[in-house]
């Protein structure tokens, strides 16, 4: 697995937010899932994720190519959940697009259909907690 933090550049692209600078976490999966706990901004990014494949949709169905136009409202909707109920750090590039955000915005869609979401966020939390009281143990 590659170190996703390796160099000061990802490590500032991969904060969590403002306060949490420095976490364990490797894998951006994690990193996403602690962005995105605020339930009304997880519900905002489903909505968003439903409106990009509605959009792709209509436009095979009615081949109006127009309608691509409306693709970035998609990123919008998830923008408007951050900047109003969770204002974790948004990383310009995964905002417009990345295959990571993309990869881990799919990945959300189906665990929230399957129930699991939650969990995922407390278990990301609790490792995220023994690591913060380990670290100011060390001060």
């Amino acid at each position: 697995m590659i170190d996703i933090n390796s160099n000061p550049q990802q490590k500032f692209r991969n904060r969590i937010n403002h306060q949490i600078l420095d976490h364990p976490f490797t894998d951006y999966w994690d990193i996403f899932v602690l962005k995105h706990q605020h339930p009304v901004n997880i519900f905002l990014h489903i909505v968003g994720i439903c409106f990009f494949y509605g959009l792709l949709f209509s436009v095979w169905q009615l081949q109006n190519f127009w309608l691509l136009l409306g693709l970035p409202l998609t990123q919008l909707i998830g923008l408007i959940g951050h900047f109003l109920f969770e204002r974790s750090h948004i990383d310009l590039q995964d905002a417009v697009f990345s295959w990571r955000a993309s990869y881990c915005l799919g990945r959300m869609l189906i665990r929230v259909l399957m129930g699991k979401y939650q969990d995922d966020i407390h278990q990301k939390q609790e490792i995220l907690k023994n690591y913060q009281s380990t670290d100011y143990a060390n001060i």
